[in-house]
């Protein structure tokens, strides 16, 4: 964290730890100083926490890292924090669309139920699999091996029904 005025002078230089605790510390810290603008790199995941700490203290930009590095002047893991500073308090940086955090939610449950339904769809061919192991061709007599009359079957042949007759009485529809 570097905390610059408006004659470039360093007000508050810090290093915090990525829990939560010491990102609480560091959102105090700024608050505390005056800070109604920041901005921070965009790299891979990590900003996700600062900035979501941060978002309702103050105005945020994130950063692309590549522009950043495209700017002239000094670019070290030590100078990061100056740096940026410097480059918002000069208005040299423009920041990346960060969606509403009640947006980001909504992605984050569409992206949840995207992967759960990805993982019914691979359970449900490795159980079509195992009972075509087992000489029972069910998915050839229905539309979904996710549907109701599969279900029915296969509920059947686990209670110990395996004449081909009765399982085919579950299968409704054309």
């Amino acid at each position: 964290l570097c905390i610059m005025g408006h004659d470039e002078a360093i007000i508050f230089e810090k290093t915090y730890g990525v829990l939560t605790p010491e990102l609480r510390q560091m959102c105090t810290d700024m608050v505390e100083r005056g800070v109604t603008e920041a901005a921070m790199e965009s790299t891979a995941t990590y900003w996700v926490p600062v900035w979501n700490e941060l978002c309702e203290s103050m105005e945020l930009k994130l950063v692309n890292p590549y522009f950043i590095k495209q700017l002239p002047g000094r670019k070290s893991d030590v100078k990061d924090a100056q740096w940026i500073a410097e480059c918002l308090l000069k208005n040299l940086i423009k920041g990346s669309f960060v969606p509403e955090p009640t947006v980001q939610d909504m992605r984050k449950l569409n992206r949840r139920i995207f992967d759960l339904q990805e993982d019914v769809t691979y359970y449900s061919n490795k159980l079509d699999a195992a009972l075509h192991r087992c000489g029972f061709r069910l998915s050839n007599y229905v539309a979904k091996i996710t549907g109701k009359s599969y279900r029915k079957a296969v509920e059947l042949i686990a209670s110990g029904v395996t004449d081909p007759n009765e399982l085919i009485k579950c299968v409704h529809g054309r």
